[in-house]
C-alpha cells in the first residue's frame, strides 16, 4: 500500500506518481455546483433503431461523479502529476489521506482504461 505519509516509495511507485493525464478533447461534461456530470451520447445501433420506431430513448445520458471523483476530475489538466493531484486532494479532504495514492491511482486507471475519459501524456 502507498499512502501519503509513506517513508519508503519504490522506483515503480515513483514512476506512477509522476504520470500526467489529460481529459480527452472530445469528452463532453458539465460542472454544476462543483459536481461533474459526464455527458455520453446514446448512439448505439439498437438505440437509433428503437428511436426510429418511436421508442423514447434519450439522445444523451449523464453520469454524475461523486464529490471526490469530481474534485480529481477537475484537477486533470495535462500538467499536474498524480503526486500533485494527490497532494491537493489530501489538503482539501483530510479523510482522503488514508491510502491516498492507492485509491487515486486505481481511480485514474479506471478513468483511463474503463471509462476512456482521460489519456496519459507522460
Amino acid at each position: 500500500m502507498i499512502n501519503k505519509n509513506s517513508a519508503t516509495i519504490n522506483a515503480e511507485t515513483e514512476q506512477l506518481l509522476e504520470r500526467v493525464y489529460q481529459l480527452k478533447p472530445e469528452l463532453r461534461y458539465e460542472v454544476r455546483e462543483g459536481i461533474v456530470f459526464v455527458i455520453k451520447e446514446n448512439n448505439a445501433w439498437i438505440q437509433r433503431t428503437l428511436r426510429k420506431i418511436k421508442y423514447r430513448i434519450p439522445e444523451t445520458s449523464e453520469m454524475e461523479l461523486d464529490e471526490y471523483g469530481s474534485f480529481i476530475f477537475q484537477q486533470i489538466d495535462g500538467q499536474r502529476t498524480v503526486r500533485e493531484i494527490g497532494e491537493r486532494l489530501g489538503e482539501t479532504y483530510e479523510e482522503a489521506n488514508q491510502q491516498l495514492y492507492d485509491r487515486l491511482l486505481l481511480y485514474l486507471n479506471h478513468l483511463e482504461k474503463n471509462e476512456k475519459y482521460i489519456v496519459r501524456i507522460v
